[in-house]
């Protein structure tokens, strides 16, 4: 069973330890955000992000977390670190102790809403309504595979968007000639790639795939994603777990990092997005949690899947690291 998922129920600390150097192309982890709150699990149970020696016991906790999720990252290998305003300030500067300011390699920003959550929540500040991904490497050149989103100009709006159509009906947005030479222009205007303004000014033609009258426009993905809803309203997705985050953003994440057939990890896996996204996208996978209702709502959301349960013991020796 090489290619089945691994569901670890135990600490992850000992989980961690466990596991072999840079044996991951991906590390996602969603760790606490120091919220102060106490969780409600759907099946009756729950757990707490409550942390009485304050901040300095927050990090005391992750920072080992951080030492090993370095150790077990291959050398393309990218840790996604999850985390809200609470504590992403305080975090970074913990993550750049351990990997090194120079494997920080930027961060994501998930506005996963524009409006307000009501104005008792927002009331003399302003409304709270994105995460932050931090990203670090193990090593020097980290995989990373561009990931590009799809856009429709709806009819009303192309000109407004700079669209035109030719002779022949082709949709194209111009650009500027930069340094074409003359010798190319001849060869684009033979192409029907050229466009005269009024002036007299030359630019080039760019054309664009078309759908139902709509304008289909490919573009990369920056570091602001503002196209993924929070779990809140991912409709039938939804499991209850109060922490869970939506299969699309793990998805994208996984999308950008690894190839198929790479090994991703989520050490604090909650309602099992990560290794579901996983599974479905052709990786191999490690989840571990140490609250059972977590396990068994992952191993729910997998279905028939392969995948083996493990359970590390209370107290178990660590292997490695």
């Amino acid at each position: 069973m090489d290619n089945a998922g691994r569901l670890i129920q135990g600490d992850n600390l000992a989980v961690m330890r466990r596991e072999p150097d840079g044996s991951l192309d991906l590390i996602y982890l969603d760790p606490p955000f120091f919220s102060g709150r106490r969780h409600h699990l759907p099946d009756g149970g729950g757990f707490a992000d409550v942390w009485p020696a304050g901040m300095p016991g927050y990090l005391a906790w992750l920072r080992p977390r951080l030492e090993q999720a370095q150790r077990l990252l291959a050398a393309q290998g990218t840790l996604w670190l999850h985390l809200d305003w609470r504590a992403v300030h305080y975090v970074k500067v913990e993550a750049d102790r351990v990997f090194g300011a120079a494997r920080f390699r930027g961060q994501v920003v998930w506005a996963y809403s524009f409006t307000a959550r009501g104005a008792k929540a927002v009331a003399g500040q302003l409304p709270r309504n994105h995460d932050v991904l931090l990203v670090y490497a193990r090593g020097p050149r980290p995989r990373y595979r561009p990931v590009y989103v799809e856009r429709l100009i709806p009819p009303a709006a192309l000109a407004q968007h700079g669209y035109r159509r030719d002779a022949e009906g082709r949709l194209f947005r111009t650009a500027p000639r930069g340094d074409y030479t003359d010798a190319s222009i001849a060869r684009l205007e033979s192409e029907g790639r050229v466009h005269h303004t009024r002036t007299g000014s030359v630019r080039i033609k760019y054309f664009v795939d078309e759908r139902e009258g709509h304008a289909v426009e490919q573009r990369q993905l920056g570091d602001v994603w503002a196209d993924i809803p929070d779990a809140m309203h991912t409709g039938r997705e939804r499991t209850g777990y109060p922490t869970q985050k939506p299969l699309a953003l793990l998805e994208r994440i996984i999308a950008c990092a690894t190839d198929r057939g790479d090994r991703v990890a989520d050490f604090v896996c909650g309602s099992g997005t990560t290794a579901l996204a996983a599974a479905r996208m052709g990786r191999r996978w490690l989840a571990c949690d140490d609250n059972p209702e977590a396990i068994a709502l992952t191993a729910r959301r997998l279905g028939d899947r392969p995948f083996v349960i493990e359970q590390l013991s209370p107290g178990a020796e660590a292997a490695g690291g």
